[in-house]
């Protein structure tokens, strides 16, 4: 069986590499909504990313001011990471993280929920690392971009969506009600649409190609 792509050398050397040319313009759409998802979770000081491969948006966490931590359960992507930046990174399971209960205000998961074998309980692990709550970027179902890599995927052409799970906002509200008991959807959104729709940026058509949502969590 085939290694994922995440844990092979000439895939992870030139990840980096697609935020400067193909994804350029999605990394600014995207950094956008999380932004506003970040805020609307309050005053926070501390964000772990989990699945953060080469720490692309860790080290933009840190940017805007938050002590940001990333894990990851592929050596070869940390190491990689250190190629950018020089912060705290973590080789860990995203089913079982090394981190004490309710370490970080934020924990946030960026297109890598889609493959994690049992996202429920993978939400599950996050609530109990964090305080305040949880900010999910998705690769969205409802999307064209998402039909695109499904049809990829069945001409077996495209090695990064290989047994992935791709979610629409019913679905992932589906697996956070399984996973959290109190909690609170207070933003979802979605953005990077095709270039023929112009500048449209939607707040309110949940078919862009990146999901976002924020979890305020009710700790007791």
């Amino acid at each position: 069986m085939q290694k994922p792509w995440f844990l092979r050398k000439e895939y992870v050397e030139s990840y980096e590499q697609y935020y400067e040319t193909k994804y350029k313009r999605a990394d600014i759409l995207e950094k956008e909504v999380l932004k506003e998802a970040i805020l609307k979770l309050g005053n926070g000081k501390s964000i772990l990313e989990i699945g953060c491969g080469t720490c692309h948006f860790t080290r933009w966490f840190e940017s805007l001011g938050y002590y940001a931590v990333g894990v990851d359960i592929s050596i070869l992507m940390l190491k990689e990471s250190k190629k950018y930046w020089k912060g705290d990174i973590i080789q860990g399971d995203s089913h079982y993280l090394p981190i004490r209960d309710k370490f970080f205000d934020y924990v946030t998961f960026i297109t890598c929920l889609e493959y994690m074998k049992e996202p429920h309980n993978v939400i599950k692990e996050a609530e109990r690392v964090a305080k305040k709550g949880i900010i999910l970027g998705l690769m969205n179902s409802w999307s064209l971009p998402t039909l695109r890599r499904r049809i990829q995927i069945a001409l077996g052409k495209n090695p990064f969506y290989i047994d992935t799970n791709f979610y629409s906002i019913l679905s992932i509200k589906k697996i956070i009600k399984r996973a959290l008991k109190k909690f609170k959807i207070i933003y979802s959104n979605s953005t990077v649409f095709p270039r023929i729709f112009g500048k449209l940026k939607s707040r309110r058509f949940p078919f862009g190609a990146f999901l976002c949502i924020a979890i305020q969590l009710e700790n007791k």
